[in-house]
């Protein structure tokens, strides 16, 4: 397995998803999906809708139960609850992943940081707030920013800007996030194995980076 240090090297862009990535998010996602389609007589699957976003997460849900596909109507319907219960759930029970929060607050004065998320601006950008990370990262790419969701490259690519793929890694939870990442042609961490407790040392990787940067300038 490639480590964190190694996958680090050459980059200088950091591009980072919001759920299950820099918050533990997807028992709340999970739990807000249960609930609001619960009432249709649908059982979630999480992980076979995580990273997805909410319209097409709930078209998916429908599909995989061998349902008809609701009419639009019904899916904003759905999608407004979905995300509106979830807004409350952030606002009590949301946290930080303890390994990833670290990583962040050392990279965030070495390397340009950026947001990819399936999230909508108004339920991942308060959320921000709430975790102390508002303006940290130079481009912030939401659900509504784009015209195809993950695993869709789109929202990795407006994230990257000018910036060349080949300088720019991206940490990401999901199997649609992974997908995305290798359509958008850029390298990708997977942030659950990454930041494992046991398994991240932010001081041995704080020692490694030094040490090839040290090499680099002889």
């Amino acid at each position: 397995m490639e480590t964190l240090a190694a996958a680090l090297l050459g980059k200088r862009l950091l591009i980072f998803d919001f759920d299950g990535t820099i918050a533990d998010t997807s028992p709340l996602h999970a739990r807000a999906f249960a609930q609001v389609l619960g009432s249709h007589g649908l059982t979630v699957d999480y992980p076979a809708i995580a990273g997805r976003e909410t319209p097409d997460a709930i078209r998916s849900i429908f599909a995989l139960a061998g349902r008809p596909e609701p009419d639009e109507v019904t899916i904003a319907e759905l999608t407004r609850a979905k995300r509106a219960l979830v807004r409350e759930f952030f606002a009590s029970d949301l946290r930080p992943l303890p390994e990833v929060d670290a990583f962040l607050r050392w990279a965030r004065g070495r390397y340009s940081l950026a947001l990819a998320t399936s999230g909508s601006r108004a339920t991942v950008e308060p959320a921000l707030h709430q975790l102390g990370y508002a303006g940290w990262f130079m481009r912030t790419v939401f659900a509504e920013d784009v015209a195809r969701g993950k695993p869709a490259p789109d929202s990795f690519l407006a994230a990257l800007g000018d910036v060349p793929a080949a300088e720019a890694l991206i940490f990401e939870d999901s199997d649609s996030g992974f997908l995305g990442a290798n359509r958008a042609g850029i390298h990708w961490i997977n942030t659950p194995v990454a930041f494992a407790p046991g398994v991240f040392d932010l001081e041995a990787l704080q020692a490694t980076v030094a040490a090839v940067a040290i090499l680099a300038r002889r």
